[in-house]
C-alpha cells in the first residue's frame, strides 16, 4: 500500500503532462489549419511585436539610466556647491575665532582679578558686548559666541548661557579637544536643544585662550553653530530632488540632517557608509528606508566633512513619465504600422495564390484554356508562368492523344477499306476450298485455307494489341501463299524466343515488314535468296529483325522512308509508312526503328518495342 500512493501520483503527474502536450499540439494544429493570409498576418505581427517591444523597453531603460546619471551628476554638482559654501562658512567661523583669540580687550579682561568690583565687571561686560556686536553686526549668522574665562568671567552673545558652559570641564567634549589643541581651533559635533528657543546646536568651534605674554591659560572660546545656519547653506545650492540630506564628519557621525533630525549626533549605520567614508565623491544606487535610492556624496577638502544626499529612484522615474509615454506611444505606433504592413504583405502574397486557386478550380471543371496573368516577376509570378506552361503542355498532350486515337481509327478504317468486302471474300474462299477438295487439288485447297485465315485475321474484332504468336501464325499463312507464288526462289529462316511469344504487339505488324522484304528485295533476285525473321527479348524489350539478301534499297527510297514521305508499295500490303505510324501511335517515342541496306547486298530492318505482356497490359 505504501508503494501504491507514489505510483498513483506519478501516473497522475504524467497524465497531466501528457494532457498539456496534447492541448499544445491541438493549438498548433489549429494554427497551422488557418488560411495562409491569417497565418502570415499573425506571424508578421508577432515577429514585429517582439523586437518593437524589446526596443521600446531597451530605449526606456537606457533613457531612464541616462537621465538618472544626468540627475545624479547634477546633484553632485549641487553638493559640491553646498560644500564650497559650507567651507567658506567654516573658514569664516575659524577667522572669527582667531580674531577673538588675538583680541587685546579679551586678553586684558580675562587677566583681571575675579574679585574686582561689580562696576568694573559691568564695564567689562558692556565692552565685550560691543565687541560681539562689532564682529556679528555685518554677518547674518545663526551662531552663538561664548567666552568662558578661567577667572570666572562668562560672556555670551545670546541671552542665556547653556549649563554645560557654566563650568569648565577639561575632560568633557569641546573643552577636552580645545585643551589638547593648545590654542588651535577644533570642531566638535553634538546634538543639543536650547529649551528657551528650541534651537538645535549641531557644530561647535572651540579654542583654548592663552595669555600672549606668559602663555598661561585664560579660558575657552566656544562658537556654537545652529541647524538653521546649515539649512541656509543647503538652500544656496538651489532646488533638489533628494528626500534626505546628511552632513557627516570623517568618522561617519551625523553633524546635520534634514528633514529627519532625530538621528543627528549618531553614527550613520547603513551598508553604504564604508563606501562613502573611503571615497571622495560620486554616486551609486543604495537602499534607504527599504526603498531603492541614488546616493550622491561629496567631501570638503579643508574639513573632511561629507555631504550626502539620498534621492528615491521613484522620484527620478516620475521625471521620466513623459519619456516613458513617448517611448510606449512610438512602440504602439510601430506595432500598428507593423500590423498594417502585415496585412498589406499578406494580401500581396496571398491574392495571386487565390487567383491561381481560382484558375485551378476552373481547370478542374474541364476548361484547360484558363490562364493566370502574373503582374510581377517574383516567386508567385514564376510559379504562375510555369503553371500556365504546364496547362499548355497538358492541353497539348490531350490534343495529341485525341489526334492519335483519330489517326488510329482512320488507319483501321483504311485497312478495312483496302479489303474488298472481306466477309464476301471469306465465304467465297470457303466455297473454292470445298470444290478443290472434291476435285483432289490439295495444293489449291492449302492455298485457299491460308488465304482464308488471313482474311479471318484481318476482319477480327477485339483488342488492338495481340499476342506475338497470333501474329506469327498469320505471318505463316502469308508465307504459305508466297511460297506457292515464288516456288523455290528464296529460303525462309524464322527464330522466335519462347519468352517472346506471349509479348503483345499491334496486330498485322509482321506481315508488312516481311512483305516489304519480299517485294522490294527478293522478288527481282535471279539466284535463290534468303529471308531471315528473328524475334528475341532483350532487357524487357522485344526486338524484331527482318533481314534479306536481295536487291537492297536505294538511297533515295531510304530517305523517303526515314523522312516519312509517301511510299508506294506493291500489291495490297500495308506500306512501311503505315507500320511506323501505327507503332508511333501505340508506343509514342518508346520504340526504335532502324534500317541497314546496301544495294545488291540486302536489307536489315530492326524494330525494338516495349515487351508488354498480357498480365501487364
Amino acid at each position: 500500500m505504501r508503494n501504491t500512493v507514489p505510483t498513483i501520483r506519478a501516473v497522475g503527474h504524467i497524465w497531466k503532462k501528457n494532457g498539456k502536450r496534447r492541448r499544445n499540439g491541438r493549438m498548433i494544429r489549429r494554427f497551422l489549419s488557418l488560411n495562409l493570409r491569417t497565418k502570415l498576418i499573425a506571424l508578421i505581427i508577432v515577429t514585429a511585436f517582439i523586437p518593437v517591444s524589446l526596443l521600446g523597453l531597451f530605449s526606456y531603460n537606457y533613457v531612464t539610466k541616462l537621465m538618472q546619471e544626468e540627475i545624479s551628476e547634477g546633484e553632485l554638482e549641487r553638493l559640491k556647491q553646498v560644500n564650497n559654501n559650507l567651507t567658506y562658512f567654516i573658514n569664516d567661523v575659524e577667522q572669527l575665532s582667531l580674531f577673538l583669540y588675538k583680541n587685546e580687550e579679551i586678553q586684558e579682561i580675562l587677566n583681571k582679578d575675579p574679585y574686582r568690583s561689580p562696576e568694573e565687571k559691568d564695564e567689562d561686560l558692556q565692552q565685550i558686548e560691543r565687541l560681539f556686536e562689532t564682529v556679528m553686526g555685518a554677518k547674518n549668522w545663526d551662531v552663538s559666541i561664548y567666552i568662558i574665562g578661567a577667572n570666572g568671567d562668562r560672556y555670551f552673545s545670546t541671552q542665556h548661557l547653556p549649563p554645560h558652559y557654566n563650568h569648565i570641564r577639561d575632560n568633557w567634549g569641546a573643552f577636552r579637544k580645545a585643551q589638547a589643541a593648545d590654542g588651535k581651533n577644533i570642531w566638535d559635533t553634538h546634538y543639543s536643544i536650547r529649551p528657551e528657543e528650541m534651537q538645535e546646536v549641531v557644530l561647535t568651534s572651540g579654542r583654548m585662550l592663552h595669555d600672549h605674554s606668559t602663555q598661561e591659560p585664560l579660558g575657552y572660546l566656544m562658537i556654537d553653530i545652529y541647524e538653521s545656519a546649515l539649512s541656509d547653506i543647503y538652500a544656496t545650492g538651489g532646488k533638489h530632488l533628494n528626500d534626505q540630506l546628511f552632513l557627516l564628519d570623517e568618522q561617519g557621525y551625523i553633524i546635520s540632517s534634514q528633514p529627519n533630525k532625530e538621528i543627528v549626533g549618531t553614527r550613520l549605520s547603513y551598508d553604504f557608509l564604508p563606501r562613502v567614508i573611503q571615497g571622495d565623491q560620486g554616486f551609486f544606487e543604495a537602499e534607504w528606508e527599504s526603498q531603492a535610492s541614488v546616493l550622491t556624496y561629496d567631501t570638503a577638502e579643508d574639513t573632511g566633512f561629507k555631504i550626502v544626499s539620498l534621492t528615491p529612484i521613484g522620484l527620478i522615474h516620475e521625471k521620466n513619465s513623459l519619456i516613458r509615454n513617448l517611448t510606449w506611444s512610438f512602440a504602439i505606433l510601430g506595432i500598428i504600422i507593423s500590423s498594417w504592413l502585415a496585412y498589406f504583405l499578406s494580401k500581396t502574397v496571398t491574392d495571386p495564390l487565390y487567383k491561381v486557386m481560382k484558375v485551378m478550380r476552373t481547370v478542374e471543371k474541364g476548361d484547360l484554356t484558363a490562364r493566370f496573368a502574373p503582374k510581377y516577376n517574383d516567386d508567385i509570378g514564376i510559379f504562375a508562368r510555369r503553371f500556365n506552361r504546364m496547362l499548355g503542355r497538358v492541353n497539348k498532350l490531350i490534343q495529341e492523344n485525341y489526334e492519335k486515337k483519330i489517326r488510329l481509327k482512320e488507319s483501321e478504317i483504311k485497312a478495312l477499306q483496302a479489303q474488298i468486302n472481306p466477309h464476301f471474300l471469306y465465304n467465297t474462299l470457303e466455297t473454292v476450298n470445298w470444290m478443290a477438295r472434291l476435285h483432289g487439288a490439295k495444293e489449291i485447297s492449302k492455298l485457299v485455307v491460308s488465304l482464308g485465315e488471313i482474311m479471318r485475321y484481318s476482319i477480327k474484332r477485339g483488342d488492338d494489341l495481340v499476342p506475338l504468336e497470333e501474329d506469327i501464325k498469320q505471318l505463316k499463312n502469308y508465307l504459305n501463299i508466297q511460297e506457292v507464288r515464288y516456288r523455290d526462289q528464296f529460303n525462309i529462316h524464322m527464330h522466335v524466343d519462347e519468352e517472346a511469344k506471349k509479348a503483345l504487339i499491334p496486330s498485322l505488324l509482321l506481315q508488312p515488314l516481311v512483305e516489304n522484304a519480299i517485294s522490294h528485295g527478293l522478288e527481282g533476285k535471279v539466284e535463290k535468296g534468303n529471308l531471315s525473321i528473328t524475334i528475341t527479348v532483350i532487357s524487357n524489350s522485344l526486338q524484331i529483325i527482318v533481314e534479306d539478301d536481295g536487291a537492297g534499297i536505294d538511297s533515295k527510297t531510304l530517305d523517303r522512308i526515314n523522312l516519312e514521305k509517301p511510299l508506294q508499295s506493291k500489291g495490297t500490303g500495308i506500306g512501311l509508312q503505315n507500320v511506323k505510324r501505327r507503332v508511333f501511335l501505340y508506343y509514342g517515342n518508346d520504340f526504335t526503328w532502324h534500317i541497314e541496306t546496301k544495294e545488291n547486298e540486302g536489307t536489315k530492318f530492326s524494330i525494338t518495342l516495349p515487351a508488354y505482356r498480357e498480365e501487364s497490359a
